[in-house]
């Protein structure tokens, strides 16, 4: 109210002073207006009806449609209503008939194009058969037109196939593991159809059974099954063949789920018990995933049972342990030699601290090369690659670490300190070797402890125990396809799960897939899963992989290799109706049968508004301001007025 009071009163100096010049007069008025619409934020909203255009009617003229086309064109040509007829097939979109019929069909396209003109409706005659371009789904959503979409082809046909099977990636020993199928049946007006679960060796475990459908429709089946010991479990989905199908191929299908050991046994072995060993053994017993035995050296033959607090004669074999820890060891006079090859077996093994003299064995497996002894000072860290929770941040110096002399060309060196290679781990064969050397390592964690209150160590420890284990064997993003061959214009449907560090499912990540130069986004389906799609427009080979977010933490998929051949000619003569319920639904259409075509009835033409808006808080009134004042300065100049 203020700014419209003072405008005013600026309007009714202007006249006074300017009430002899007039055009003056009218450029100061402008002036006020204008500024006043800058400094209220005014905007002008301005209604225009706009007349919707005649029905557009899109005939599907693909090979599909070779049978029904004659019947189709001659029930348009009585349509006495206006209407603008279009034909289509993979690219082609005109008023005429076309000479031959398309072998694709893309009614994404079609929908999309006649759309712009904005008809009363779009008349979609197909039989949903689309096997080029987008997806017509996606299109429909961004469509404001509604769609009578009449469906074309049989719904007879007898079949039942299994569409998807979910299950986990991952199980540990004993595990329930739940089994979903989708199965689709159709051209059954009546009965039931039954799916069983059975093992690789052909083993019914659990049946159940489903109504079937005459149109298509589809019904999803749960298992329960109880995952065994450790190794790959394969299962079998197998629906019952019914009489008449017009194929049994479609009613098997196979999936393969790795089953885990329920905890990864480490196995610690120091020559001295030291404040290292009571802190590591601590940190190392409250993760609950990890099931540890410790040893120490007790001289003359005899080693120390830490766990049990006893004297024993012999050490258990590593080879029955997922991960050995050797803290501050002399490795060369080690009760167990052949270490090293139990490596290029696929074992894990984490070097702490000072290795005294390393043999020509373990001098071509370790990825930082030691020379023995120790190098006191203050040592300040530089992280070069995170690795868990060590991260590019500050922490308090190092007062001891082990004498090196640099590293393996493949190492991966996480750390270093004063320049010389601190923490790294190299692949050697199957197995891992993680070398962290820092001689006390529980002096270094308390004084972090207190440097930045949050412990360091102790999840830093129990992240490379997994590394090196069964955990850190596995892709924590599993993504995953139906099948691998795929046609040009095909959709490639995808699923993707997400596990935690432990690998059980968790959810809430924020994932996209990489294929083809472009980055396509994953929607959440149930905790855990994902899925996307995506549709190849050139034959060739395909590498796809899926990367992304969970809690901060970045993962990256196991890679997808795909062969997209060239496209696949329709010869299928079966309506697609869920496609083509699904396009009315989305545009607020409806869903009909051929025969309904001769009585169709159109919602009535009608106008409708749009609306228009105008901002004056932008940069042209800002110019037209000056504009105005500057030609008023030009005329006052003229004049002899400064």
């Amino acid at each position: 109210m203020i700014l419209l009071s003072i405008s005013l009163l600026a309007i009714i100096l202007a006249f006074i002073v300017y009430r002899k010049q007039p055009f003056q007069f009218i450029l100061r008025v402008a002036v006020i207006a204008l500024i006043y619409s800058l400094l209220s934020n005014y905007v002008l909203s301005i209604n225009t009806g706009v007349s919707q255009q005649v029905p557009v009617v899109l005939i599907d003229h693909s090979k599909s449609m070779e049978k029904q086309l004659p019947r189709v064109i001659d029930v348009i040509s009585r349509f006495e209503f206006p209407h603008q007829p279009f034909f289509f097939q993979e690219s082609v979109l005109t008023d005429k008939r076309p000479e031959n019929l398309g072998s694709y069909t893309n009614i994404a396209k079609a929908m999309r194009k006649c759309s712009k003109s904005r008809p009363s409706v779009l008349m979609l005659i197909t039989d949903g058969n689309h096997n080029s371009g987008e997806s017509p789904l996606l299109a429909a959503d961004d469509i404001q037109v509604p769609v009578y979409a009449y469906g074309v082809g049989t719904e007879g046909i007898r079949d039942i196939a299994i569409m998807d099977v979910t299950t986990p990636a991952y199980a540990y020993e004993g595990d329930s593991i739940l089994i979903e199928a989708t199965i689709e049946s159709s051209g059954f007006p009546t009965g039931e159809g039954q799916v069983t679960l059975a093992t690789a060796s052909g083993k019914r475990v659990a049946a159940q059974t489903f109504f079937l459908s005459e149109s298509p429709a589809r019904r999803t089946v749960k298992f329960r099954y109880a995952a065994g010991v450790a190794g790959e479990l394969r299962l079998n989905i197998e629906v019952s063949p019914a009489p008449g199908e017009i194929s049994y191929e479609n009613n098997t299908h196979s999936s393969t789920i790795k089953v885990l050991k329920g905890k990864i046994k480490v196995l610690y072995y120091t020559d001295h018990v030291s404040f290292n060993t009571k802190f590591l053994r601590k940190q190392l017993k409250e993760d609950d995933n990890l099931s540890l035995s410790s040893f120490a050296n007790a001289g003359n033959g005899k080693y120390l049972d830490i766990d049990n607090v006893t004297e024993i004669n012999e050490l258990p074999d590593p080879r029955d342990y997922d991960v050995i820890i050797l803290d501050n060891t002399n490795v060369n006079k080690l009760p167990w030699s052949e270490i090293p090859r139990y490596v290029n077996d696929g074992k894990g093994v984490i070097l702490i601290g000072t290795l005294d003299r390393t043999d020509a064995a373990w001098q071509s497996i370790i990825p930082i090369n030691t020379t023995g002894g120790v190098i006191v000072g203050s040592h300040s860290i530089q992280v070069k690659q995170p690795f868990s929770v060590l991260t590019e941040e500050n922490y308090p110096p190092l007062s001891a670490i082990c004498r090196t002399v640099g590293s393996k060309q493949d190492a991966v060196i996480i750390a270093d300190a004063s320049n010389l290679p601190l923490i790294g781990y190299r692949r050697e064969g199957r197995g891992i070797v993680f070398q962290i050397c820092i001689v006390d390592l529980a002096a270094w964690n308390f004084m972090q402890s207190g440097f930045k209150s949050k412990d360091l160590i102790g999840r830093f420890a129990s992240d490379i125990v997994r590394f090196l284990s069964h955990f850190g064997a596995h892709d924590r993003l599993v993504l995953a396809t139906q099948k691998r061959d795929y046609a040009v214009g095909e959709t490639v449907d995808l699923t993707l799960q997400s596990y935690d560090r432990d690998l059980r499912r968790a959810g809430g990540g924020d994932f996209f897939l990489v294929a083809d130069g472009v980055n396509i986004p994953f929607y959440e389906t149930t905790y855990g899963y994902y899925a996307t799609s995506i549709i190849f427009e050139e034959p060739g080979k395909q590498q796809i992989v899926a990367q992304g977010k969970m809690d901060e933490e970045k993962l990256t998929s196991n890679k997808v290799a795909l062969n997209i051949t060239s496209r696949i000619l329709e010869t299928e003569y079966r309506l697609n109706r869920n496609l083509l319920e699904g396009i009315a639904a989305r545009t607020d259409g409806k869903f009909f049968l051929l025969d309904e075509l001769e009585t169709v009835t159109l919602p009535e033409d009608r106008n409708h508004k749009t609306s228009r808006v105008i901002r004056f808080n932008s940069p042209p009134t800002y110019f037209f301001v000056l504009i105005i004042l500057v030609a008023d300065w030009v005329l006052r100049r003229r004049r002899g007025v400064t």
